[in-house]
């Protein structure tokens, strides 16, 4: 037997094993095994002008296997999610469920969120508090988890957490800075201290080398970061900014405008 026959016979014979045959299955007139459900092959010659044949997967076994296959998908992509955003609610954060408040502010983040695959770009979303910037980086999250990237969707105070309760600092860090995509929340409202200074400047700066593509949102102006009030916060800024691209979400306030629509008028 030549090698190439021997191969496909240690692959017929594994082949063999991992096909189940069933009582309806029947031979056909090339004396080949077909499926009884769908009636199509479940064996084949790979060889012209010879006998020898191998299992091979019929029609209705190749859509079980799709099936399965897209089950694991959606499992992964799932189990991707809850790593990003924990017991966020932002986690339902979808661009289909923007309802176009701010045409502009929707398709800045579709374009960034389309082009994440070999990004090394930022995007920073700064603005007042309530104006949905919050919610269009969880949107860029989820596209980057639909697309089968990682993700993480986080605060500083979170990271600060986590950091406080692992023997492994580094680890922290190194989360942060292998995930597809990072997404880091509200930042600048956690406390000013040196402590916190160094855990923003680690993590800009790990993020930055690591050459992979993060989002900011920041209720801080653009003045804020012009004039930064003492050299840790200037170190910070001037590393983040060094690849950001920056956009101000103006809205009202979402917040306020849905605790106006719930709220029951009295006379």
């Amino acid at each position: 037997m030549s090698a190439v026959k021997e191969v496909f016979s240690i692959l017929a014979a594994r082949a063999e094993e991992a096909i189940p045959v069933h009582d309806s299955d029947y031979l056909g007139e090339d004396g080949l095994l077909i499926c009884g459900e769908c009636h199509t092959p479940k064996q084949c010659r790979p060889f012209p002008d010879s006998d020898f044949a191998v299992y091979c997967l019929c029609q209705c076994q190749q859509e079980e296997d799709r099936l399965m296959q897209e089950r694991l998908r959606r499992n992964q992509t799932e189990q991707r999610r809850a790593i990003c955003f924990g017991t966020s609610d932002l986690i339902h954060a979808f661009f289909a469920e923007d309802g176009g408040k701010n045409l502009k502010l929707t398709e800045v983040c579709r374009t960034f969120a389309e082009n994440l695959t070999g990004s090394t770009e930022w995007l920073l979303l700064w603005g007042d508090c309530g104006t949905g910037k919050s919610f269009m980086a969880a949107c860029i999250a989820n596209a980057a988890i639909d697309a089968g990237m990682t993700a993480r969707f986080i605060t500083v105070s979170e990271i600060e957490q986590q950091l406080w309760n692992s023997p492994d600092k580094a680890a922290v860090y190194d989360e942060m800075n292998h995930t597809g995509l990072l997404v880091i929340d509200d930042f600048g409202c956690e406390r000013r201290t040196d402590y916190m200074d160094e855990i923003r400047f680690n993590l800009i700066d790990g993020r930055l080398r690591s050459g992979k593509p993060c989002v900011i949102t920041t209720n801080l102006s653009m003045n804020d970061f012009a004039a930064p009030k003492d050299l840790a916060m200037k170190r910070i800024v001037s590393r983040m900014f060094e690849r950001s691209t920056t956009f101000q979400v103006k809205d009202e306030d979402r917040r306020f405008a849905a605790l106006k629509a719930r709220a029951v008028r009295t006379e």
